[in-house]
């Protein structure tokens, strides 16, 4: 899935990409921010962090 971010997908594009339900994509999305350790916060965007730790990883 972050491999789907990585290229700029939105949540629904990624639902119809991978056949999967808008909560289903939250949730994994959701999943990845906490094993990033990317916190709620208003001056970041948590996509784009994940995405650069992605691309660093």
């Amino acid at each position: 899935m972050l491999t789907v971010m990585a290229e700029g997908r939105s949540s629904q594009a990624i639902c119809q990409q991978l056949y999967l339900s808008p909560k289903t994509v939250e949730a994994y999305v959701r999943g990845v921010f906490t094993k990033l350790g990317l916190h709620q916060c208003a001056d970041d965007n948590r996509r784009v962090l994940a995405v650069l730790t992605y691309l660093r990883g």
